[in-house]
């Protein structure tokens, strides 16, 4: 029943969507879509590590599978980056914020830092299960995301939705 009523209500919003949107307006479409893909990833991840017995990924002792705690992290961090990647993209397209490209200073070393930060939080969280791991890096993937695609020019979201659309496929 809960299965049938979330397939009513999103095929509902669907629809909805369909025969409201333009055809000019399907790159923030897609991109509003992949963003929702993203979240959902994080979601699930975040759900699972707060009940992992409903999720079956538990040794008897209780403690999280390994291989289910690295499918967790990188679930996580690849669906926060199309998350808050994909709502710049569509925030550019459709004219919600400026389509020039932001330039930070030593952008490229801030993006190493965290990425560096991001993998070796994904290692403490395998290793301790440590859940102020797995938010630590949760927000600074969502971070980098935004970080990754703000510096494109609204000219390029197309492009940008393509490999945004690789990442929610992740």
């Amino acid at each position: 029943l809960m299965i049938l009523l979330a397939l009513a209500i999103g095929g509902g919003a669907g629809v909805a969507v369909a025969l409201n949107i333009r055809m000019t307006a399907m790159p923030q479409l897609v991109a509003g879509f992949h963003s929702l893909v993203g979240l959902a990833a994080v979601l699930v991840a975040a759900a699972a590590l707060t009940n992992p017995a409903e999720f079956g990924i538990t040794h008897a002792d209780g403690s999280i599978k390994g291989a289910s705690l690295f499918e967790m992290g990188l679930g996580t961090i690849i669906g926060a980056i199309t998350f808050s990647g994909s709502v710049i993209a569509f925030a550019k397209l459709q004219a919600l914020m400026g389509s020039a490209p932001i330039l930070l200073p030593a952008r490229h070393l801030i993006n190493i830092a965290i990425a560096g930060l991001i993998v070796l939080l994904l290692i403490l969280f395998i290793a301790a299960e440590s859940q102020v791991a797995f938010w630590l890096m949760t927000l600074l993937a969502f971070a980098i995301g935004f970080l990754l695609i703000v510096p494109i020019g609204g000219a390029d979201m197309p492009v940008v939705i393509s490999m945004l659309n690789s990442y929610s496929g992740w």
